[in-house]
């Protein structure tokens, strides 16, 4: 029975995870037990098989209500929610409609559960804007002043009300006649208009609704909207009714309305800036200008027929639909926005648009208009000024290298010259002073060579480095000829572990900078307390060359200097000559023959530094 069980529980798995909804089974340890495709395809996840996979691996940004809804869950309750936004690790969001209930063994023991959700960000995002269309709706809506009137035409008798009284700007107290009342309307145009209305509603049972000028008591220009319409009892009128209406503003706004329509038209057609006008709720393209088809590269009926969304990068519409609410809201007057446009070709087009609300009669929000400024080519020369300014702080770093090396270089080259000269001097011995002049030809060569590099520096493009190939093991025996007098002074022992056939692809001159500060820098920071012990090693794996330099001396302290090691005007001990521009410039130096640089330390133990190449 155990196994007839399973083997149906298995065979309604295999349909639910079949099915075209996102649905997972969990185990008690929220590990995936089987998932359906949706369920990866609406989480956007890397995977399509996550089975065995941990629920809050896939989803760490789970928040602690969740995680403990879904311990409930796991408790035999069931959770549910129709509607939730999901905030996810990457900064996207999604609305999600679950649910959560347990699923069950063969002895009735909870064995995980089932998660069945539904991505709805569409129609949340669909209601939203049903919503922003209503609370436009709603906020139109405004009452207005209307007066009534109702004749009597068994009797003769014309009454009218307050407010249709104080609309023609006559006394509470006034009764009016029908006889003369239509001579309130401006002759012409609209006392015509009305007097055939009269007529088709008293004869025929026409009812009216029409814009009339008329002429107030105390000879004021006013314009109402009168309605009216005719009661008739066996095939007679018996009496006829309306309203009056105020709409002076209205008129006033639509004629000014027109006047700015034609203004517009006019700069909206020649315009040299692309323009676009669209509905304020369904955001459609209702009109654009030529400009604007030059800076989109679609054509105009295709433009007409596409909504504002469909035409730009989506990032950019969801912030710019964000501001438009705010907009209409009077939260703010204008919308200002870089947004990126896509060609039909498949090219972003870079512009800078501004928004701006165009109003009804009645100040409510109608249509906006949009124009738009490709700004492609000042974004390319900005990218271009950007590659410029690299260029120049490259330059600036090349010049800053050459001056540090040449300061240096040649001051390690003058300041072993001048004391094994006075080394010379002060000793008798000849055989001292034989060796003395040995070092002195060796130094004398190296600084030839240092020269050479020198005048390399000098002559090289700025956008390269010329490398050679460089028998490591003779090099650095040269660069510790150059510091020889240093090493003099000193009570010191120095361990090369470098093979002779060893060769690398570098320039000269930045290598020897910078073995010849990192070997100073031992030297300098030495331990007075213990004997100076420099080690030298170098080893060469899949092309790249591994060189290290150790010492046992006073050590930084890389709990507190780790991150500033390698700056500039960085200094970790009270030393007389430090400056705190070594350190920086050997990192610039290895880094430009394309290498990198790293440090080991201990306080009272000593320091390796490593340079790959």
């Amino acid at each position: 029975m155990a196994q007839e069980y399973n083997t149906n529980i298995t065979d309604q798995i295999n349909i639910l995870i079949q099915a075209p909804i996102a649905v997972a089974f969990l185990d008690n340890n929220l590990r995936y037990v089987a998932h359906s495709a949706k369920w990866c395809e609406d989480y956007k996840l890397q995977y399509t098989d996550i089975k065995g996979m941990h629920h809050y691996d896939l989803f760490p940004e789970v928040s602690k209500e969740w995680k403990v809804k879904l311990q409930n869950v796991l408790k035999d309750a069931e959770e549910y929610c129709d509607e939730e936004l999901f905030s996810r690790k990457d900064g996207t969001e999604q609305w999600l409609k679950w649910n959560v209930k347990p699923w069950y063994d063969y002895d009735n023991e909870i064995a995980g559960m089932i998660i069945v959700s539904e991505d709805i960000t569409s129609q949340v995002i669909l209601r939203k804007r049903d919503q922003l269309d209503y609370r436009i709706l709603l906020s139109a809506c405004t009452k207005a002043s209307i007066g009534t009137w109702h004749y009597n035409n068994i009797n003769g008798e014309l009454y009218w009300s307050s407010a249709t009284k104080a609309l023609h700007e006559l006394p509470e107290d006034y009764q009016p006649d029908a006889s003369n009342a239509i001579l309130f309307y401006k002759e012409g145009d609209s006392r015509n208009k009305i007097t055939q209305a009269f007529i088709n509603s008293l004869t025929k049972n026409e009812s009216y609704d029409l814009e009339l000028e008329l002429i107030t008591a105390k000879g004021n220009s006013i314009w109402v909207r009168a309605i009216g319409q005719s009661d008739f009892v066996d095939g007679v009128c018996h009496r006829q009714y309306g309203t009056f209406e105020d709409i002076s503003d209205r008129k006033k706004k639509e004629h000014q309305s027109k006047l700015n329509s034609e203004k517009f038209q006019k700069l909206f057609r020649n315009s040299k800036v692309g323009v676009a006008i669209m509905d304020a709720t369904t955001l459609q393209l209702l009109d654009v200008n030529n400009a604007l088809v030059s800076i989109s590269k679609i054509n105009n009926a295709d433009l007409l027929n596409s909504s504002f969304e469909e035409l730009i990068d989506k990032k950019d519409f969801c912030i710019w639909f964000d501001k438009l609410q705010k907009l209409l809201n009077r939260k703010r007057d204008h919308i200002k926005q870089p947004i990126k446009f896509q060609g039909p070709d498949g090219s972003i087009i870079y512009t800078q648009t501004i928004c701006n609300v165009l109003e009804d009669e009645y100040g409510e929000p109608e249509n906006l208009v949009i124009q738009i400024i490709d700004i492609t080519k000042e974004k390319q020369a900005a990218q271009e000024r950007k590659v410029f300014i690299d260029e120049i702080m490259q330059k600036n770093d090349r010049l800053l290298n050459f001056a540090y090396i040449v300061s240096h270089n040649l001051r390690s080259h003058s300041s072993n010259f001048k004391g094994l000269i006075n080394f010379y001097l002060e000793n008798d011995d000849e055989e001292i002073r034989s060796k003395i002049m040995s070092m002195l030809n060796n130094s004398s060569d190296n600084l030839n060579q240092t020269i050479e590099d020198l005048n390399q520096v000098v002559s090289i493009q700025t956008t390269h480095i010329n490398f050679d190939s460089i028998s490591l093991c003779e090099f650095v025996q040269k660069v510790l000829g150059s510091i020889s007098l240093e090493l003099l002074n000193s009570d010191y022992s120095i361990t090369l572990d470098i093979e002779d056939q060893l060769k690398i692809d570098a320039f000269p001159a930045y290598l020897e900078s910078a073995l010849s500060n990192l070997i100073t820098n031992s030297i300098k920071y030495r331990d007075l307390n213990k004997s100076l012990s420099i080690i030298i090693t170098a080893t060469q794996d899949n092309g790249v060359c591994t060189i290290s330099v150790s010492d046992n001396g006073l050590g930084i302290d890389l709990s507190r200097h780790q991150e500033k090691i390698f700056g500039m005007y960085k200094t970790f001990h009270n030393h007389e000559n430090a400056n705190g521009l070594g350190l920086f410039m050997t990192k610039n130096q290895v880094e430009a023959m394309g290498g990198t640089i790293s440090v080991r330390s201990e306080v009272g133990i000593g320091s390796t530094f490593t340079i790959k190449i």
